[in-house]
């Protein structure tokens, strides 16, 4: 006899089927979208919404024509760093709520954001909180800042003195007009201020919090409508953005009274965030590169740059992987093309940053491999896949090798081992982190011995 007020559903998405829990049948589902999973209700092949750019002249058509726009260009995506090629095809997935800190919303108070269902930016959303801080107190805190990102702070951006020039003079004024490229860069600061200056990390944390939100509210609402004159800021703050999620998440996961947040889903949560800025991004990155304020940070140097040993250490691992995902007997068809996909993507990319002019070669691998990732590998490093963890180990050696120059990413390299070796503690996965485990070790900032003191002879 069937149970009374029970309805079955029987065109559930495959991920509720699989979890044996009821699916709403939304696209996607609630339950995909809560979990940041790509639900199987939705295309995959559903290209993401990509704005028009403007043009700078408004039409002077009659209220009853329809308004023209710009007609879209075809443009190669440059996202966070230069030169970063674009491959078509990966659909977003939702952020999800699971391990968000309390003060974490839906919704920001100030109206800006669609109605509940309707985001068109949830790799946002998910990032913005509720901080308050006393505005008697904050204007100090940003003169604070801002001398903090003038004097020192930009210096920690990239090892190319013309780069920090740019981000300097040029990136710093144009804050002034575009007001959440400003708060990006007091909540950046801020940022650092908190990680340098630990015995009042309260206080800097909150400042940054607040002009976090500042920005990533002002940035969601201008992705609606990125003109030519206002991409370059907006390309300013999505290169900022994904920078500031890594320290803010990271000084979350010091700090005794915040909510626990693991590791992999904080880097699925970012990897999010780099994919979904960067395909709305997309249209606006040809004219940036061609013409305006930044098109000097897209030029490759005339001369050679020092190489990366640990790329070509990498690349050299490379068949190593594949033989082990393509000969495991445990690994079903599909998960096994999967992960050879994964594997090549890894080291195409290492391939791009081993050119020989190219500065920032870390950075530049560690940004742009997360924005080629599929649906698919996202879905697997939230279900904790053996596969993608190992990927994501060699992934984190230069992680923990980035982070003795840039300091939002410390503390980050021991966090994702933690993680990860939690989670495999079998074989053959737990020999095949052994060697991303030696390296990552090896990376570590050891303090030269104290030397001892001699007592002085009298001659």
């Amino acid at each position: 006899m069937p149970r009374l007020g029970h309805k079955k559903s029987r065109t559930g998405c495959r991920q509720c089927k699989a979890r044996h829990v009821k699916c709403d049948e939304l696209k996607p589902c609630s339950n995909c979208a809560r979990h940041g999973v790509l639900c199987s209700l939705i295309d995959p092949n559903a290209p993401p919404p990509v704005p028009t750019i403007a043009g700078s002249s408004s039409s002077n058509n009659s209220s009853s024509a329809p308004r023209k726009t710009a007609k879209p260009k075809t443009v190669r995506l440059v996202l966070l760093w230069p030169k970063t090629e674009l491959e078509d095809g990966n659909v977003l997935s939702a952020i999800p709520a699971k391990n968000a800190d309390q003060s974490t919303v839906t919704e920001p108070s100030d109206g800006d954001s669609p109605r509940s269902g309707s985001d068109n930016f949830p790799f946002i959303t998910g990032f913005v909180k509720r901080r308050e801080i006393s505005e008697a107190d904050l204007w100090l805190y940003d003169l604070e800042a801002m001398h903090h990102w003038m004097t020192e702070g930009v210096d920690t951006l990239s090892l190319s003195p013309h780069s920090t020039h740019i981000w300097r003079t040029v990136v710093s004024k144009e804050g002034l007009t575009h007001t959440f490229l400003l708060h990006e860069i007091l909540a950046l600061s801020s940022f650092q201020l908190a990680h340098n200056k630990p015995e009042r990390r309260a206080d800097y944390y909150a400042a940054g919090t607040h002009h976090q939100d500042h920005a990533l509210r002002g940035m969601r609402k201008l992705l609606q409508n990125i003109t030519e004159e206002n991409a370059p800021s907006a390309f300013a703050a999505s290169t900022l953005i994904p920078i500031s999620v890594f320290a803010s998440r990271g000084l979350d996961a010091v700090d005794p009274d915040a909510e626990p947040h693991n590791a992999l889903d904080d880097l699925a949560d970012i990897f999010n965030l780099i994919q979904g800025i960067g395909r709305v991004m997309a249209a606006a990155q040809m004219g940036i590169m061609m013409s305006g304020p930044f098109q000097h940070l897209f030029k490759e140097p005339v001369h050679e740059t020092a190489p990366q040993p640990l790329f070509q250490k990498m690349l050299a691992r490379i068949p190593i992987l594949t033989a082990l995902f393509d000969d495991d007997e445990s690994l079903d068809e599909d998960t096994s093309r999967d992960l050879l996909g994964f594997v090549t993507g890894m080291r195409e990319n290492l391939l791009r940053c081993c050119r020989p002019c190219l500065e920032n070669r870390d950075m530049r691998f560690l940004f742009s491999w997360p924005f080629h990732l599929s649906p698919n590998f996202m879905f697997a490093l939230r279900q904790r896949s053996p596969g993608a963890l190992v990927i994501i180990m060699h992934w984190t050696i230069i992680v923990a090798f980035a982070a003795r120059t840039y300091w939002f990413l410390r503390g980050w390299a021991d966090r994702i081992v933690a993680a990860v070796t939690d989670e495999l503690t079998e074989e053959p996965w737990r020999e095949a982190i052994e060697w991303p485990l030696m390296h990552i070790d090896a990376q570590r900032v050891v303090p030269p011995p104290a030397i001892p003191e001699v007592e002085s002879l009298e001659i």
